[in-house]
């Protein structure tokens, strides 16, 4: 937590108000044997109930008890047939910890019991203590599954893994969970009459608008509209303005040209303001030389050279030649027109 509240202290802050046992794993009880804090049987069972919320009290309660009925017997034959010594989805648990397994090696450390083994993998050390069924990593007190670790030793020794699971996780357990069932219930007209008086309802007021069916939301959790989540894009530009939050095909600014697809974002002010001064020297470089060229005319003379008295070559430039600096003129005037135009886009 001292790490990390130097790192963000709004999350130091975040986490500091709540109890460390309910979000981080090094705080969890070991009593439970779940290594993982959720609501989702909750939510699984207010989404099942969301239809029946609707009715009166009587028939509410009375479809829930139906809705419960039935989830038991379905769970009861569901693993009726099923061999132990564990459920299915803790021997898919078990065989990804088989698949790591392979890498860690165990050595007896000499003990009287055979039972405490030092688990070595590329420099990372373990304590795997079997008569505790304890291990340094914490894993095996926490879900009551034997960890990697755990299982190298234990097959190390001929042993079955799955035979030092603890009992909550073995398929006896689910069924002694749902060995209870709930009684059937006869309808209302089998119901015994009594002396006294109906109950009735009590007056109901009707509010304005629809009725709300959905559950109160918390502070911390997102809307949701539907049955899924929204989902959340992150920040897009647009293809013509380069505006954020808006694509090229819901663009506004229809009279902005379209950018160029490798576009590159203008530069500061004072990038904008050394390269205008580049272009206006080669600008008015190029107006000499063409200004230089037109009043300067060179006759082309077609007979041999001659030598000069320092014996140095001379020969003529022909009229018709421009300079090349003289020829971009054009294409330096757009360039400074686009860059100025880029530079009061950026400014609005």
């Amino acid at each position: 937590m001292a790490h990390l509240k130097t790192i963000n202290c709004q999350a130091w802050e975040y986490l500091n108000k709540w109890p460390k046992q309910a979000w981080t794993k090094a705080h969890f009880s070991t009593i439970p044997k779940v290594d993982n804090i959720c609501n989702n049987p909750c939510e699984v069972f207010n989404s099942r109930i969301l239809h029946y919320r609707c009715k009166p009290i009587i028939t509410m309660l009375e479809e829930i008890r139906s809705y419960i009925m039935r989830t038991m017997a379905a769970r009861k034959v569901k693993l009726s047939g099923k061999p132990g010594p564990l459920c299915p989805v803790q021997y898919k648990r078990l065989e990804k910890e088989f698949h790591f397994a392979n890498q860690w090696t165990p050595i007896w450390c000499g003990d009287n019991m055979g039972l405490r083994y030092e688990v070595h993998m590329w420099g990372n050390k373990v304590e795997v203590n079997l008569g505790e069924w304890t291990c340094t990593c914490g894993v095996w007190q926490l879900t009551g599954m034997p960890c990697r670790h755990a299982i190298a030793t234990i097959t190390h020794k001929g042993g079955k893994p799955e035979d030092m699971c603890h009992e909550w996780l073995s398929i006896e357990a689910y069924n002694k969970t749902y060995q209870h069932f709930i009684e059937p219930v006869q309808g209302p007209q089998y119901w015994a009459q009594t002396q006294y008086t109906h109950p009735v309802p009590p007056h109901k007021k009707v509010q304005r608008g629809r009725p709300k069916k959905n559950r109160r939301r918390s502070v911390d959790e997102d809307n949701v509209t539907g049955h899924k989540l929204k989902r959340k894009l992150a920040e897009f530009t647009c293809g013509r303005c380069g505006q954020t939050n808006h694509n090229i095909r819901s663009c506004k600014n229809i009279g902005v040209p379209i950018r160029p697809k490798k576009y590159v974002a203008p530069s500061t002010s004072n990038e904008d303001d050394h390269l205008l001064s580049q272009d206006e020297q080669a600008l008015n470089e190029a107006e000499e030389a063409a200004a230089h060229v037109q009043q300067d005319p060179v006759e082309i003379n077609l007979s041999q050279p001659h030598l000069s008295q320092d014996s140095d070559m001379e020969f003529m430039v022909p009229a018709t030649i421009v300079p090349p600096i003289a020829r971009n003129k054009l294409a330096i005037t757009r360039a400074i027109k686009r860059k100025v135009a880029d530079k009061d886009d950026a400014e609005n």
